[in-house]
């Protein structure tokens, strides 16, 4: 199954968590296999960055056995989303981090009636799919490391690769080790995996190991001697399906997981200047705000000075310019003038507006506060720019024309101001 599935897709060796996600764009982080053609007589490896992905359709991740904690769980009567709620609160006494931030992909049933559980950090799982998927490849499946290595009856398997190990010790058991670039370092990481291992699965008769390249080898044979377990190693191999998916445990919907995905701390710096430049345009329109609030205090202190040094005998000003209208309006009176919105000034203008044709313009007319409410004949207005001829003579006059309607013939005729 293995090779038919490397046929039509390629495997992709994914770094653990600690490497970063810089690091898994820009660094040559990715160990990948590309589908095998049919005449290949092997396995190639190969490194690669994300930026610097092959042309793949489709690809399956394994993700570093460090980063997947695999448990035997024993589960309540449970399903859908209750379940998903609820194994959070089974796991969290056995997690380092925090069971909320964690994705739970559910294997299948062990004899003991408990059944398989695959942990992993939830915002890498995402990071590292939907990183994937936005170089246009199809990600069809998301498989723990350990869980890809051969199985035999009494032998375990271990991967050496990503300076670290993936050890395999059954069928739905494995688990990850931290190693070193160091050989001496190697070595120890093997003999400490192999002991932890031993404590939990027993004694292995034999051990597979596979490394990434030859720098593994000589680390394997001190291994070997300390160990006493005869070690055969050779190249990574063709990985197995894995008994779980951890695409099964993502949740959401794909632009939920488009918005996880994001390195939001790409953007704290463009996000900072933004909100700089906000707070910089809101200081400054209240600043603003303030200097024109002042201006306004100051002119109309001005016109109350002006108003009250013209009349000295108002008691109460309200409105200055009102006012000093209306007293302005109430000399001309008892000195017999007439003001500018007067009935006589404003019918004399009206008419010199209207020109030859005022006679026979008009229907009705109306004065009142200083303006003119006029009914023109209906066959006044014949021709297309009827009125607008009539609107410029009116400008011309300083009055401001504004019929009540756009086919209507009543219009409001006042001073320009």
């Amino acid at each position: 199954m293995a090779t038919t599935l490397l046929k039509r897709t390629a495997a992709i060796w994914v770094p653990p968590h600690s490497v970063g996600e810089r690091a898994l764009v820009a660094e040559a982080s990715l160990v990948v296999m590309l589908p095998a053609p049919e005449s290949s007589g092997g396995v190639g490896w190969a490194r690669a960055s994300l930026e610097a992905l092959p042309a793949v359709k489709s690809a399956v991740l394994i993700f570093d056995a460090r980063d997947v904690t695999l448990m035997p769980v024993k589960l309540p009567p449970l399903s859908g989303a209750r379940l998903a709620r609820a194994l959070p609160n089974l796991v969290e006494d056995a997690l380092l981090q925090d069971a909320q931030g964690c994705a739970y992909a559910l294997g299948p049933r062990l004899p003991d009636e408990r059944r398989l559980v695959a942990v992993i950090d939830r915002s890498w799982l995402e990071f590292v799919v939907g990183a994937i998927e936005r170089r246009g490849v199809r990600v069809t499946a998301a498989w723990p490391a350990q869980l890809v290595l051969p199985v035999a009856e009494g032998a375990w398997s271990i991967a050496c690769v990503q300076d670290g190990l993936a050890i395999r010790t059954g069928e739905f058991d494995g688990f990850g080790w931290t190693a070193s670039k160091d050989a001496d370092f190697r070595t120890e990481a093997l003999v400490a995996a192999a002991e932890a291992g031993t404590q939990v699965a027993g004694r292995p008769q034999s051990i597979a190991a596979f490394a990434e390249d030859r720098s593994w080898q000589k680390s394997v044979e001190r291994a070997e001697q300390q160990i006493g377990v005869p070690i055969v190693l050779s190249g990574l191999p063709q990985p197995q399906p894995a008994p779980l998916d951890l695409l099964s445990a993502r949740q959401g919907s794909a632009s939920g997981r488009w918005f996880s995905s994001v390195d939001w701390r790409a953007w704290r710096l463009p996000a900072a200047l933004a909100a700089g430049c906000v707070f910089a345009w809101l200081i400054g329109l209240n600043l603003h705000w303030a200097q024109l609030a002042r201006e306004r205090a100051q002119l109309r202190a001005q016109m109350e000075l002006t108003f009250r040094q013209a009349f000295p005998n108002a008691q109460v000003v309200v409105d200055p310019v009102l006012q000093m209208q209306r007293q302005v309006s109430d000399l001309r009176l008892r000195a017999g003038q007439s003001g500018p919105d007067d009935f006589l000034p404003m019918i004399a203008r009206f008419a010199g507006a209207l020109g030859p044709r005022a006679n026979d313009a008009l229907a009705s007319l109306e004065y009142r506060d200083g303006k003119l409410r006029a009914r023109f004949q209906q066959n006044f207005f014949d021709g297309p720019g009827a009125r607008e001829t009539l609107r410029a003579a009116f400008r011309q006059r300083g009055l401001n024309l504004q019929f009540e309607g756009e086919g209507d013939a009543i219009a409001l005729v006042s001073l320009q101001t």
